[in-house]
């Protein structure tokens, strides 16, 4: 296998893979029955009301 073959195969199939993971990502993301998990993560990181932050 020569060097310009092994580049055209990058050239051509990188960005597929690429793009199938992107879209995965998004798909995963964007899905609505996980808001409510997505919720309840974002707001696992946040201080309760009550509790004074110190630094």
């Amino acid at each position: 296998m020569s060097h310009e073959t092994l580049v055209l195969f990058a050239k051509v199939f990188g960005p597929i893979w690429m793009g199938g993971f992107m879209l995965i990502v998004l798909i995963r993301a964007y899905n609505p029955r996980r808001k409510p998990e997505q919720e309840r993560i974002a707001r696992s990181i946040l201080p309760d009301d009550g509790e004074e932050t110190r630094a």
